[in-house]
C-alpha cells in the first residue's frame, strides 16, 4: 500500500473513501485536511467533468462519486465507504435538501417544492431523481456517479446491480455504516495512521427528520419500494462483517 509523508512527518497511507450521500463522512473528511493537507485531499463534488486520471498522485480521494470513477484509483490505496439504513439515508436526503440553496443543485429546489410523498413518488418517474433516491448505495456500488461510459441507472437490471454493488464490496478493505460510526471511525484512522484524539464527531447531521414509526403508512410502503436493493446490499454488508469477526475472534483460540 502507498505511503506519504506529510509536511509534519506524518507517515500515511494513500487512501480513497467513495463517499455515497448521507451515509457519514464529512467528519472523516475533514480530519483528513488537517492531517494530509488541504491541498492533499479532494472530496464532496470536486471530480465532477474530471476524469480519475487528474487524482491518481491525490493521497486522499474522496467524493460522492461511484464505483466505475473509483476504480482506477483504488489500487494501492486504503479504500473505504460507509453504508446507511437505506430508508433512513433516504430521509435524511430529503430534509438535507430541504436546508440547502435551491439555486445551487435541482434536487434541493425538488425537495423544498414537493413535499415527502411527492418526493419520493417523483423517484419513480424522473431519471434525475432516480438515480439519487432509488437504491442509490446499490447503484454507486454498482456503477455510480462519475461513471466512465455512457450507461446509467436504467440501463441495469435490478439483478444486475445487486450482483455488481456485493462483487465491488470485497473491493474496500473496510465497509463502515453510519449507525456505528464512532467505532468504525477509529478504526479507518488507524488503520490510515491518523491518531484518533476523539474530536471526530459527525458533521453535516439533518435536524428534524422525523423517525420511520412517525410516517404515514403510504410513505412506508414507498421507502420499502425504493430500498428494496439496498437492504439487501445493507443485509449482506452486515454478514460480511460478522462473518470477518467470527473468523477473527476463532483466529486467536
Amino acid at each position: 500500500m502507498k505511503i506519504i509523508l506529510t509536511e509534519n512527518g506524518l507517515k500515511l497511507k494513500m487512501a480513497l473513501f467513495m463517499h455515497i450521500q448521507k451515509c457519514a463522512g464529512t467528519s472523516v473528511v475533514n480530519l483528513a485536511a488537517k492531517y494530509y493537507g488541504n491541498n492533499k485531499v479532494c472530496s464532496h463534488g470536486d471530480f465532477l467533468g474530471k476524469p480519475p486520471s487528474d487524482f491518481y498522485k491525490v493521497p486522499f480521494v474522496s467524493g460522492h462519486f461511484g464505483y466505475d470513477f473509483a476504480k482506477t484509483l483504488m489500487p494501492g490505496r486504503y479504500c473505504f465507504v460507509f453504508l446507511r439504513e437505506p430508508a433512513d439515508r433516504i430521509l435524511s436526503f430529503y430534509y438535507f435538501c430541504r436546508q440547502r440553496d435551491p439555486n445551487q443543485f435541482e434536487m434541493y429546489k425538488l425537495a423544498q417544492e414537493l413535499n415527502l410523498e411527492q418526493f419520493l413518488q417523483y423517484a419513480f418517474e424522473d431519471p434525475l431523481a432516480r438515480s439519487r433516491i432509488w437504491n442509490n448505495q446499490t447503484w454507486q456500488l454498482a456503477h455510480g456517479y462519475g461513471k466512465q461510459d455512457k450507461r446509467s441507472i436504467v440501463n441495469f437490471t435490478e439483478g444486475e446491480l445487486l450482483k455488481l454493488a456485493k462483487s465491488h464490496l470485497s473491493e474496500f478493505d473496510y465497509v463502515g455504516f453510519t449507525e456505528t460510526f464512532d467505532r468504525d471511525k477509529k478504526i479507518i484512522l488507524k488503520k490510515l495512521g491518523i491518531v484518533d484524539d476523539g474530536s471526530v464527531t459527525r458533521l453535516n447531521v439533518t435536524k428534524d427528520k422525523p423517525s420511520m414509526h412517525e410516517l404515514p403508512l403510504s410513505i412506508r410502503k414507498l421507502l420499502d419500494q425504493l430500498t428494496e436493493l439496498d437492504r439487501e446490499i445493507y443485509r449482506y454488508a452486515g454478514s460480511l462483517r460478522q462473518r470477518s469477526w467470527l473468523q477473527r475472534i476463532l483466529g486467536r483460540l
